[in-house]
């Protein structure tokens, strides 16, 4: 089974001020599991529709990368994303990530990278799950997982992406979520 995680670009001023602190080129982040795109999004974790307006691409532009994951891995990730369906936005995160304070997170909530990012290693991709993370740093472990199956990036763009990654401050593991099946 596969999976789909999107990297957006941002679509308007909010968005390109979260580019600007997390000194990313992806503003928000989404996960496709069985025909539903999971999200952390303001003010709380939904499922949507492929083509959801708000998420699809298009109309958002950015970057869709196809993740190769078992029937196991899968079950669990979705699992993941279901319990935590309704779940408010972190939005002391966005406190977190300005002054690089993680304890200001609230523990059982997510904003849009974590969310994908714990999704993934709730289901084994990754021993650890992350705080305090960028999209470029999702993409870079993927790829370094084996498990991007699309690398949906040109030349210009994979530089762009090695470039921004020298840049940003290092996200801080913590034990990957449990689930059950």
């Amino acid at each position: 089974m596969t999976a789909c995680v999107r990297l957006y670009f941002p679509a308007d001023a909010f968005g390109r001020l979260i580019c600007w602190r997390l000194e990313s080129d992806y503003s928000h982040a989404t996960i496709e599991l069985g025909g539903t795109i999971y999200s952390a999004t303001y003010p709380r974790i939904v499922g949507v529709g492929p083509d959801d307006p708000d998420f699809g691409m298009p109309p958002r532009a950015g970057h869709a990368f196809t993740i190769r994951l078992s029937d196991d891995e899968a079950l669990r990730a979705l699992a993941y994303c279901k319990s935590m369906l309704g779940t408010s936005y972190d939005v002391l995160a966005m406190a977190g990530w300005a002054f690089r304070i993680q304890s200001l997170q609230r523990p059982g909530h997510a904003y849009c990278f974590e969310y994908v990012y714990d999704a993934l290693a709730a289901a084994g991709v990754f021993p650890t799950s992350k705080r305090l993370v960028t999209g470029e740093q999702l993409l870079n472990d993927l790829y370094q997982a084996g498990r991007v199956e699309n690398m949906a990036l040109d030349h210009a763009a994979a530089l762009r992406l090695h470039t921004r990654l020298l840049g940003q401050s290092r996200p801080i593991s913590i034990p990957a979520p449990k689930v059950t099946v």
